[in-house]
């Protein structure tokens, strides 16, 4: 990502130095030299070398959108040759809209007489690829418009680099997020036939759908009888939370098993008489020391779980 954003810096710095230097001189007249008068006849041996050996795409289209002039890297993008590319136009290469796109791009360089750049994704053979592209106007020496030149990087591989970054990164997220949910919805195995989900922090909806998940799982893969839900340790308990553990312990009784709460303090114990749904069935208790002994004196008693015969006696119930 940083080397992408690095390219982008320096081309955005090349469209300011072509925006903010003098036009005037090109469209008076003066010609600026920019090779050797040496080079003499081998002038377009230098340039056709120069430009397909340039580490960017590159090419010329006059006024009619075709191409007058093309490397070698841009025309191998579209798997063509130069020769095969030589005054075709957008339309003959791309999807109509694409090409439409393109071509009114041009028409406002050309009429604006500015460079413009963007990003853009091109369909290709091998599949989408990036670009970062800078249009700019070409005049004669009497300012005349030409055409318009363009210089292309290729950002397909830092960008397909970038999404397997990203791709990894939310692989990774996903894990820990995994991993939080497990340990704050942990399922403590107690004896035989009896689990202990100490609960901490706040209990919010996608929360209480994970204690739910958690728990009816346990109960359903260790055979429980009995699942203690201590909420000693739990910041708020409203009646949203309060409904959320009513509704799990009766999820949990469809199974076979009893839920013993634990953790009641006395405004929780007001918050859970607010609520119209019934307690039946859920033995409440003040601390989770209590609540394992009395799981472990059912287990030692033989008690049958409620749901599965007789209802289980209620010790300290609401």
């Amino acid at each position: 990502m940083d080397e992408l954003k690095a390219e982008i810096a320096r081309l955005r710095g090349r469209v300011a130095e072509l925006e903010s230097a003098p036009r005037t001189e090109s469209r008076a007249g003066v010609e600026e030299h920019v090779v050797s008068p040496s080079i003499g006849q081998h002038g377009y041996d230098y340039l056709v070398a120069l430009v397909n050996h340039a580490p960017n795409i590159f090419f010329i289209k006059d006024l009619e959108h075709r191409y007058v002039a093309i490397s070698r890297l841009a025309a191998q993008t579209q798997q063509m040759t130069p020769e095969q590319a030589l005054g075709r136009s957008e339309r003959d290469i791309f999807p109509a809209p694409i090409a439409e796109k393109m071509i009114a791009e041009e028409v406002e360089v050309i009429s604006s007489g500015r460079p413009i750049e963007y990003e853009q994704e091109l369909p290709n053979p091998d599949g989408t690829r990036y670009f970062y592209t800078i249009k700019f106007p070409i005049y004669d020496t009497k300012g005349a418009p030409l055409g318009v030149g363009a210089f292309v990087t290729d950002l397909t591989d830092l960008k397909r680099s970038e999404l397997e970054r990203l791709s990894m990164k939310e692989q990774v997220i996903r894990a820990q997020q995994a991993a939080i949910r497990e340990l704050s919805t942990p399922l403590v195995p107690l004896a035989p036939g009896v689990l202990a989900m100490p609960l901490v922090g706040t209990i919010d909806s996608m929360r209480a759908r994970e204690i739910l998940e958690t728990l009816l799982d346990g109960i359903s893969q260790q055979s429980a009888h009995t699942a203690i839900l201590d909420i000693t340790g739990v910041r708020f308990v409203d009646t949203q939370v309060a409904d959320a553990l009513v509704s799990a312990a009766r999820a949990a009784r469809l199974l076979g098993a009893r839920v013993v709460l634990t953790g009641i303090t006395p405004g929780v114990a007001r918050t859970f008489v607010s609520l119209e749904s019934s307690l039946d069935g859920i033995v409440t208790l003040g601390t989770l020391a209590s609540g394992i002994s009395y799981a472990l004196r059912a287990v030692g008693d033989n008690r049958v779980p409620a749901g599965q015969g007789r209802p289980a006696a209620s010790s300290g119930a609401l």
